[in-house]
């Protein structure tokens, strides 16, 4: 009887630890599932390589590698989707006017690169007469001085005015507030560390253009938001 009394025994014991050997291997796969799942972090890091900011079908930072301006779809204003344009830093569109009337304005300052705020296109205007000047478009070039590489840009300054002895200044450089336009800081401006060249033309509706040009100075390239 002891015997049998054993041998039960020990056949229970047996059957507990194997019991114990298969709970341990599910409990040791449900473990690796969880480890080989996504983690927030990967999915963040995809959702930013995806980001389309001005919605034109590229990338930001895909538009970074082709020197396109990812806050507008149409980087060089000639209206092509960058997507399908095959030159998105050449606008062939520029200022057509025929009157020979004096645009009644004076620069009273224009630069390209400021120690104060992040570099970017400045223009300072006065409006010298009697009347309210609107409808302003601009168009410009960039040029490097070293290379002789080209850019030119088109853009209609939406809701600029100036009024008779007004001061104003037009900013370049992707902010959004009043006075604030595109500019194209992947382009040669925020790239390009040789010195640059813009030619300038501005012209508001029923007035002759007005030009005037501009240097970059040598130095680090830098981007701007």
């Amino acid at each position: 009887m002891q015997r049998k009394n054993k041998s039960k025994v020990i056949i229970g014991l047996l059957i507990l630890a194997l019991a114990m050997s298969i709970l341990a291997g599910c409990s040791s796969n449900k473990a690796s599932t969880t480890t080989q799942a996504p983690s927030k972090n990967a999915t963040t890091v995809t959702g930013n390589a995806s980001k389309d900011s001005d919605g034109d079908g590229i990338p930001d930072v895909v538009e970074k590698t082709y020197g396109t301006n990812p806050y507008a779809a149409d980087t060089d204003g000639d209206g092509q989707n960058d997507k399908v344009d095959k030159t998105p830093l050449w606008s062939e569109k520029t200022i057509q006017e025929t009157s020979t009337v004096k645009l009644p304005v004076s620069i009273k300052d224009v630069r390209v690169e400021d120690n104060v705020t992040a570099d970017h296109l400045e223009i300072a205007l006065t409006n010298t007469g009697n009347t309210i000047l609107q409808n302003f478009d601009i168009y410009y070039s960039i040029t490097d001085k070293v290379t002789n590489k080209k850019e030119t840009y088109y853009q209609k300054l939406a809701q600029f005015t100036l009024q008779p002895g007004e001061t104003k200044s037009l900013h370049f450089d992707n902010k959004t507030e009043a006075g604030h336009y595109y500019g194209n800081m992947n382009g040669l401006y925020g790239t390009s560390r040789n010195g640059l060249r813009f030619d300038i033309i501005l012209h508001s509706s029923n007035y002759q253009p007005l030009t005037f040009k501009v240097d970059k100075a040598k130095g680090t390239a830098e981007v701007a938001d």
